[in-house]
């Protein structure tokens, strides 16, 4: 069972059911207004269509918004043998930027000094106080949404200080973060089962320092343990510590050295470009799901 939003990533979804019947999968895409947790005297269930439902896998695609309760259903999936790729507390890892910068910094994985906190009268930022551009985005925002540049941090403070959560109905903490010195060119890096099966290149659009908005210009990294090896090396080693059996790991160079920016848990398959191949490396997680823990 896929589990996402039938009418976006239709050319993953494509692919991964492609994958799935040569593979021998009998597989379907499923939206998460679908899907119910029952709770009552007699137990747990997850329910699809209104029916008690226990599929053999299940593929969680681009569902960053219903996260929250979908991870509670997958738990009751995954405690009843249900096989979830990527696992659920790998996902839960990789959902708030906060944590996942937490974990890799635990772990010796190279990340961007960071400061996270919540918007509103006060917001200080003194640790970042320094010569150069600051970066502030939502932790559990995706798709580049809410990033914000900001020449120094009082810029900063004086905007984050302006919100106001209560008010607005906004709940999302923020992370802030150096401009990294290599901003405007990241790697994108999808690692299955422990390897790297695929890296690109991605240049932000002129005048821009983000790499995944629309005009951005992406290259394949025709042999990345050969032209970026560093970069490699610190996805995979991002990837265990998150116990991330298949993930893009986005990566940066600062200061001389590839840091992590941030992982994804859903990583696009670009199907478009790349057809199965990456809906074939996920299925093959499938069948050795604890290959990246």
């Amino acid at each position: 069972m896929i589990v996402g939003y039938p009418e976006r990533l239709v050319a993953d979804h494509r692919a991964l059911l492609a994958a799935a019947a040569a593979a021998g999968y009998d597989a379907e895409v499923v939206a998460p207004s679908r899907l119910a947790l029952l709770v009552d005297e007699h137990g747990e269930r997850v329910l699809v269509d209104g029916l008690p439902r226990r599929p053999d896998v299940v593929l969680p695609r681009g569902v960053n918004r219903p996260w929250p309760l979908l991870r509670q259903m997958l738990e009751v999936w995954q405690a009843d043998g249900v096989v979830v790729v990527p696992n659920v507390a790998a996902a839960d890892l990789c959902a708030d930027k906060v944590v996942t910068t937490r974990v890799l910094a635990a772990a010796g994985v190279p990340v961007l000094p960071t400061v996270a906190v919540v918007p509103g009268s006060g917001v200080c930022l003194t640790p970042l106080d320094g010569p150069g551009a600051l970066v502030a985005k939502p932790a559990r925002a995706s798709k580049a949404a809410g990033v914000e540049r900001f020449d120094h941090r009082t810029a900063a403070e004086a905007v984050l200080g302006a919100q106001h959560p209560l008010v607005a109905g906004l709940v999302d903490h923020h992370v802030v973060q150096p401009l990294a010195t290599g901003a405007g060119v990241d790697y994108r890096v999808v690692v299955a089962g422990g390897r790297a099966v695929a890296v690109t290149e991605r240049r932000a659009p002129a005048d821009d320092f983000v790499t995944n908005r629309p005009g951005a210009v992406v290259t394949d990294v025709d042999d990345p343990r050969r032209d970026v090896p560093d970069v490699v090396e610190v996805a995979v080693a991002a990837a265990q510590a998150l116990g991330l059996e298949f993930g893009g790991v986005d990566v940066i160079r600062h200061r001389g050295r590839a840091v992590v920016l941030e992982v994804n848990a859903w990583p696009g398959l670009a199907a478009s470009i790349r057809d199965d191949q990456l809906a074939r490396s996920l299925l093959a997680v499938v069948a050795n799901p604890s290959g990246g823990r």
